[in-house]
């Protein structure tokens, strides 16, 4: 392989851009919610994992991120969903700022809803309060946020 490829390749493949999520705990809860998202007859869903389309990458003026899963309601807009799986670990993750924030721009400049997943319960204590504070402090718009 020469140089070149390799860096096409790293550049395909820059964290957070990768087409299939690696984090077992995320990918497990993306799962659920790519066939929870099935099973109520969304369309055009794209999810970060094995077997999926993965949904297109989003361009950001610091760095480029690719969304966990987007998928579209079954509304008369048939109005767009992003979805972003975060795990206890990410919720203070100071990485995550950027890539939250070019997820809640491309809402708004998609029309679409901006939707967060955690789980249920953490040994941390609760994912979603700390979260919302978190989101709230970025005065990020989110339609939704998850537990499951």
């Amino acid at each position: 392989m020469e140089i070149n490829d390799t860096n096409q390749k790293e550049a395909l493949f820059s964290p957070g851009c990768e087409p299939v999520v690696e984090d077992e705990e995320r990918r497990r809860l993306l799962w659920l919610m790519a066939e929870y998202f099935r099973t109520i007859g969304y369309s055009d869903i794209k999810a970060r994992l094995p077997g999926f389309m993965p949904p297109p990458v989003l361009s950001g003026t610091i760095e480029d991120h690719r969304p966990d899963f987007t998928c579209r309601q079954t509304d008369s807009g048939r109005t767009p969903i992003i979805l972003e799986i975060v795990t206890p670990s990410m919720v203070d993750d100071a990485l995550a700022e950027n890539r939250w924030s070019l997820l809640g721009s491309a809402a708004k400049l998609y029309n679409a809803e901006l939707h967060f997943v955690v789980p249920k319960w953490s040994p941390l204590g609760p994912v979603d309060a700390a979260l919302k504070r978190r989101l709230a402090r970025m005065e990020l718009t989110v339609n939704r946020v998850w537990t499951v």
